[in-house]
């Protein structure tokens, strides 16, 4: 008997095959060099975690059968000796699975459904994406080695032009692919604060199409939270201290623009970035422009050092609780720095406008005042 192993999650994808029952389906196949320890284990990828359903025991030739209730399509994690693993959908089509077992990138061969075509084909936008990424990353280095300004600026500016051509390209894909929830998967390659409504309609048609599916509520959770805080709609208010103890409420900055410029004095890139915010600050400020800097430091040492050091002259405020601090789970912050350029009547504008960008949307605001 081989004893119980539960893994984490790795993205491996395979197919489901035909179900011979409407009622259930069932995950069969065989392992063919199956380690002497360890069990096969199947969950549930639920609220982002995976929750174990159960275990399965290979037969004395290897060949094992799980069979479990048919229902609306979920992602489910197959961990094999925790070794390899592969990702399924399953909802009404049986799987079935040739695996090595014995080495993580070993044999792995799976049958089945279209939901699993589409697995397959993201996974391979996302190896072809990542091997582009490389070779770009080595051309840049290349480059700053030889300390090549202009052919750095070239590659970056290349690439961009890539990456949008190659973005249009998986949008039109992932339309082919709906109502399929593989395309939860491709969401990895758009950012919500310019593909919001691409995300937004991607979401919608799975709901309509799997309502009881609890990875798509999940999605659509993840999508309703983030419209709170999307281009175009009302920020929500904030109240927090100032190093003088004072209280300030962004709702204080209606009427005018305020960049919200999240931050920290242990965040490099924020450091790094403050030079740019400061000169725009400065060339707009009698204008209107204004900064409401919020810390995310827990050291207020630390916070009023780097504010003198970096001439931050605007309004700053901080509850010192790092990523405890209440603002980052209203806003959906992930990693700073992070900004919200907000309007007159308080709606986001635009969100991360760093370097050129920034300057480039206060000229656009302001040339004509």
């Amino acid at each position: 008997m081989k004893k119980i192993a539960l893994g984490l999650i790795a993205v491996i994808f395979f197919a489901a095959c035909e179900s011979k029952d409407g009622n259930q389906v069932t995950v069969s196949g065989t392992i063919e060099n199956p380690p002497e320890e360890g069990m096969m284990t199947i969950s549930l990828l639920e609220q982002g975690k995976l929750s174990l359903k159960d275990t399965i025991v290979l037969n004395e030739d290897n060949t094992f059968e799980y069979t479990m209730p048919a229902g609306a399509p979920e992602f489910y994690i197959l961990n094999m000796f925790n070794t390899q693993r592969a990702t399924l959908i399953l909802s009404e089509e049986d799987v079935e699975v040739i695996a090595d077992g014995s080495e993580r990138n070993g044999k792995l061969e799976i049958t089945g459904s279209e939901d699993i075509k589409h697995l397959e084909a993201i996974r391979n936008m996302t190896e072809e994406q990542n091997e582009e990424v490389r070779e770009i990353n080595a051309q840049f280095l290349a480059a700053r080695k030889a300390d090549d300004q202009e052919k750095m600026k070239n590659i970056q500016d290349d690439f961009m032009i890539i990456q949008e051509k190659r973005k249009e390209n998986i949008k039109a894909k992932v339309e082919e692919m709906l109502p399929s929830i593989a395309v939860i998967q491709a969401m990895n390659f758009f950012n919500p604060n310019e593909d919001f409504e691409f995300m937004q309609k991607v979401s919608a048609s799975l709901e309509e199409a799997h309502p009881n599916s609890s990875i798509v509520q999940f999605y659509a959770k993840q999508i309703d939270d983030l419209s709170k805080v999307s281009i175009g709609v009302v920020a929500p208010d904030f109240s927090m201290p100032t190093p003088e103890g004072d209280t300030v409420s962004l709702s204080d900055y209606r009427g005018g623009y305020v960049l919200v410029d999240f931050w920290a004095a242990w965040c490099k890139p924020c450091r790094a970035e403050n030079p740019n915010v400061v000169a725009a600050y400065n060339k707009y400020k009698d204008q209107g422009f204004e900064i409401l800097g919020v810390s995310l430091d827990k050291k207020r040492e630390d916070w009023l050092k780097a504010i003198e050091q970096d001439g931050l002259e605007w309004t700053q405020v901080s509850d010192l609780k790092y990523w405890q601090t209440p603002v980052v789970q209203e806003y959906k912050i992930s990693g700073i720095p992070f900004s919200l350029l907000i309007g007159p009547e308080g709606k986001i504008v635009a969100k991360n406008l760093r370097g050129d960008e920034l300057h480039q949307k206060l000229e656009e605001i302001y040339s004509g005042s």
